[in-house]
């Protein structure tokens, strides 16, 4: 007979997305298994015999994640990067939005400065935000929020886990910026 902890582990290796307890309870009608601690156990175990993949809790689930080390081979077979390429503009955008949520388009601009119609619209088609609902005042503005995906695609497990604004300016009068730390890569 297959054990549930087996089970689990395929279904973690199967599943495209992270892996949540509902989705898992779903799954396995005949008995409840703790998603989280059958994580630990299975990450024990990858340790242990000090494989090149962990389990992450993402996004409310969970997913099974290589290691850093391995990265180089996996970009080779793949042949792309899995880097996010989102313009400057967009970047901005999509960190307004993160850090305020929910917000409207007319916010956005003002604290930018010009106009994000097409910043939006392509953050939505990425599939980055989403409209969470309207505004209760004259006009009733969209309001933007971000995705299941964005917390994926950045390794979040919720939008808390955002670096706080108080870190990012101790970085920013430190000197770091994401340029200077490439550089100092080369």
């Amino acid at each position: 007979m297959i054990s549930f902890k087996n089970i689990v582990e395929a279904l973690l290796f199967s599943s495209p997305e992270p892996l949540t307890q509902k989705k898992l309870n779903m799954t396995i009608l005949e008995e409840k298994v703790d998603l989280k601690k059958v994580a630990s156990e299975l990450n024990d175990e990858y340790s242990r015999q000090q494989k090149l993949i962990y389990i992450e809790n993402i996004a409310g689930g969970y997913q099974i994640l290589t290691k850093e080390d391995i990265s180089p081979y996996i970009h080779r077979l793949m042949n792309k990067s899995r880097n996010l390429q989102l313009s400057h503009p967009a970047l901005e955008a999509l960190s307004i939005i993160a850090y305020r949520q929910p917000i409207s388009r007319p916010e956005i601009e003002s604290i930018r400065g010009v106009s994000c119609d097409s910043v939006i619209k392509s953050l939505l088609e990425r599939e980055l935000i989403t409209i969470k609902g309207r505004e209760n005042s004259i006009g009733r503005a969209l309001l933007y929020g971000t995705t299941q995906s964005f917390l994926e695609i950045f390794g979040l497990n919720d939008v808390t886990d955002l670096p706080k604004l108080k870190e990012i300016d101790e970085l920013v009068e430190d000197g770091y910026t994401p340029t200077s730390q490439a550089d100092a890569t080369k």
